[in-house]
């Protein structure tokens, strides 16, 4: 996903997943009956050797864009970097995605007044050694609040801040319902306030700005500037000693990190090509892998030197459909009624016109699983059990085409438009390993199966910069687009299908889209705790049915690691538990190689 989702950003919630950490329900190929379980954590327990450097891979099959700051990056690659190692992230979160007070600061909630108060603990301080202050927090808001702001961070969820919608039309200079309490303390008032703010949502942020160092900067200027790109200043484990642009970057341990200074203080992350990963592993190049296409899991199983740890991934891919553009000047997705897929039925045709389970079962060796919600089943108390999306149904995807009035005129078995011209949807694709070209052909050959002509926009797969700058651009010649998403922690709708978002790439806005997405950040959620899950799933219907964004795939996230690492700990709340990428270590001078 894009923000980690990403993830990151996606993408980048609420609690376990269903299987319990390390396990997957199904993940065999032909082999469906055989269950596949993953450690979530390193099980080395030998001595540390004094000065060894850990060797990070990052699977990409192109250059890294190299965004490393919270509030400015879009893509998922970067957004790892920052959750691993780079991140300023003042607020630790535990393995229900719910805020801790073992972070920087500490949160309070006075859900009456609709204000909560962000406290910074005594000697916190960032990678320069200079304090981290209020000032900090509330220069995060101004930065995403800025009409200048190039980011995609301000979204519906934003505007609940008080004063923050005349602060961002250049109404106001400053926020005004964002109080400096005293140079540790930020008092943040809200318009409305929902279960969201105790997830780091409801228009909250979990990390903070090194204004002191940033300040100087335009602010339209910062998604360039060196500062957050390759001298950056962190709260992190980790900070950057020198990078090679899109290719590698060396990093070095943050004396100031307030967890303690990481046991191993010189980390490397390169971008390896997902052709050579497996034998780069075979011969004990890196220690630790990061984003490695799930496909690629059969190809290192094997290997004796690597020990696979793996979660349930915060993600789902989806098939995506433009419906409209989004509108800068009105800072918001206005729909195309003439839009090529306008047409609901047609929409859904195409939904059901696509066999994910033998696709699953083909390309992915059942490390993936059909998806029907865009809520992971990692999120067990919301993610909805009962709700089928689209299952696969040709039949029923023909009637729904008749109906519409695409019908094949001429016999040549595709169908035309409404109007007996010919029709055909095309697609945006990103490329990148070896299933890419075979995916989409095998898209392209379910949809012709129901007399739907599918064809590639550009008349190529796309590289992955690429792919997400055209159709953030809304590129005419981009019907339909195939995308991943990864989940927030926060699991508020808006980020990806809000009005004012950025990230709503379909651009699909309706009134009861709006009312239902209400609904799900609602101040009625902080009193009931049935509310939130029930308005989710009462929204996912809606949308769903809408068939502007049909999820396809959840699927499982693998980390190989070297056999001398340890202290590695992948499970989600590792930040409570005291764990994190301070405490890896090395039990060898260099990665161990694998005899098979």
């Amino acid at each position: 996903m894009k923000f980690k989702s990403v993830v990151s950003v996606l993408i980048m919630m609420m609690v376990l997943m269903s299987c319990g950490p390390g396990q997957k329900k199904s993940a065999g190929g032909d082999k469906g009956s055989e269950n596949i379980k993953f450690m979530t954590e390193t099980q080395n327990n030998g001595n540390a050797v004094p000065g060894a450097v850990l060797s990070v891979a990052m699977v990409k099959d192109s250059p890294l864009v190299g965004i490393f700051n919270q509030a400015m990056y879009k893509d998922a690659y970067d957004g790892d970097i920052i959750d691993w190692f780079l991140g300023s992230y003042i607020l630790d979160i535990d393995e229900n995605f719910e805020v801790t007070d073992t972070g920087i600061a500490t949160l309070s909630v006075d859900p009456e007044n609709k204000k909560a108060t962000i406290k910074i603990k005594d000697g916190m301080k960032w990678s320069d050694g200079q304090p981290i202050v209020a000032d900090d927090i509330i220069y995060t808001y101004e930065v995403i609040g800025n009409k200048e702001y190039t980011g995609v961070r301000y979204s519906d969820e934003s505007a609940k801040i008080v004063g923050m919608e005349d602060y961002k039309a250049g109404k106001a200079s400053t926020i005004s319902g964002i109080k400096k309490v005293d140079d540790k303390t930020v008092e943040i008032s809200f318009k409305e306030m929902g279960q969201g703010i105790y997830t780091g949502g409801n228009g909250m942020e979990r990390y903070a700005m090194p204004k002191h160092y940033l300040k100087d900067v335009p602010i339209k200027d910062l998604e360039k500037s060196e500062k957050i790109r390759s001298k950056v200043v962190v709260a992190g484990p980790y900070t950057i000693s020198s990078i090679v642009p899109g290719e590698s970057i060396e990093l070095k341990g943050n004396p100031y990190y307030f967890k303690g200074k990481p046991k191993t203080d010189k980390v490397t992350i390169q971008i390896v090509n997902s052709q050579t990963i497996t034998a780069a592993m075979k011969s004990g190049k890196y220690d630790i892998v990061l984003d490695i296409p799930t496909e690629l899991y059969k190809t290192y199983k094997d290997l004796d030197n690597i020990d696979t740890l793996g979660r349930q991934e915060l993600y789902y891919s989806y098939l995506g459909f433009k419906m409209g553009k989004y509108d800068k000047t009105k800072g918001e997705n206005v729909v195309n009624p003439n839009a090529k897929v306008a047409d609901l039925k047609l929409r859904q045709a195409l939904a059901y016109g696509l066999d994910i389970k033998q696709m699953v079962k083909a390309f992915y060796d059942g490390l993936r699983e059909k998806a029907t919600s865009s809520v992971p089943p990692v999120f067990e108390k919301y993610y909805p059990k009962d709700l089928a999306g689209f299952p696969y149904d040709p039949e029923k995807a023909k009637k729904l085409l008749d109906e519409a009035g695409y019908k094949d005129v001429n016999g040549d078995g595709y169908r035309e438009d409404k109007n007996g011209k010919p029709f055909e949807i095309k697609i945006a694709a990103m490329s990148g390993g070896d299933i890419a070209e075979p995916l989409v052909q095998f898209y392209i050959q379910q949809w012709k199966e129901i007399g739907i002509k599918g064809v590639l926009a550009t008349g190529r797969l796309i590289e992955f910069n690429s792919f997400y700058d055209k159709v953030e651009a809304d590129d005419p010649e981009i019907d339909v687009y195939f995308a991943a998403w990864g989940v927030g922690t926060n699991l508020g709708p808006y980020e990806t299908a809000g009005r004012k978002s950025m990230f709503n790439y379909s651009r699909f806005a309706s009134d009861e889209n709006d009312k239902l997405m209400a609904e799900v950040t609602s101040p009625k959620t902080l009193t009931d705790p049935n509310y939130k899950p029930e308005a989710y799933k009462k929204w996912q219907e809606y949308y769903i049915n809408q068939a502007v964004e049909v999820p396809l795939t959840y699927r499982y996230q693998l980390y190989p690691v070297n056999k001398r690492v340890k202290n590695f700990d992948v499970a989600y709340g590792y930040e409570k538990r005291g764990k994190g990428m301070h405490l890896v270590e090395l039990t060898a001078a260099e990665p161990i190689k694998s005899t098979k």
